[in-house]
């Protein structure tokens, strides 16, 4: 493994993967004239692309989702990427995708999220839906689940039975089961 060229600003590192046509490039998040998601995106879209791996001191999801969507191979952060670096970067160019350790429960709570609307989109439940099923499932009585969302009896009622309707269910209790079973709540 070699180092073979250090670049300031993203179209210096343009310039340099066109010249050296490295395996792996690392990219750090602040780059001078772009941020760091766009030189991925960028080095990606390139018939010969290298295998990039952004380093950052940036823990949250816009960042990591943004460098995964642009093709990055692996996401690390600064505080923890250097002792480990150059086995990192030997598995990256092997073909692993990487990620910090503590990303890890990042990207698996943004999965969970996605999942779960996924599910709402195929159950056709709106999210007032969701909040009447899991009042149900507490054991809320009508009265009650009007009261905490700010509805009336008859429409809270009304809305049960619209629910019934989508879950395919005879009742609310059944309703509540089958909820439970897709894993909308």
């Amino acid at each position: 493994m070699e180092v073979v060229a250090e670049a300031g600003t993203a179209n210096e590192a343009i310039d340099l993967v066109d010249r050296y046509r490295p395996s792996v490039v690392t990219v750090d998040i602040r780059l001078g004239n772009m941020d760091g998601i766009q030189l991925v995106r960028i080095l990606k879209g390139r018939q010969e692309a290298p295998r990039c791996m952004v380093l950052s001191t940036y823990e949250d999801r816009q960042h990591l989702v943004g460098a995964l969507e642009a093709g990055a191979d692996a996401y690390l952060l600064k505080s923890n990427s250097y002792e480990t670096l150059p086995d990192t970067v030997r598995r990256v160019h092997e073909g692993e995708s990487m990620l910090s350790q503590e990303l890890i429960s990042l990207m698996m709570d943004e999965y969970r999220k996605v999942a779960a609307q996924q599910i709402h989109r195929d159950s056709g439940l709106t999210a007032q839906d969701v909040k009447v099923l899991r009042l149900l499932a507490k054991g809320s009585r009508s009265l009650d689940i009007a009261n905490d969302l700010a509805m009336t009896e008859i429409t809270v009622k009304r809305k049960v039975q619209e629910i019934i309707q989508k879950l395919n269910a005879s009742n609310r209790v059944q309703a509540v089961a089958e909820a439970i079973r897709r894993g909308v709540i």
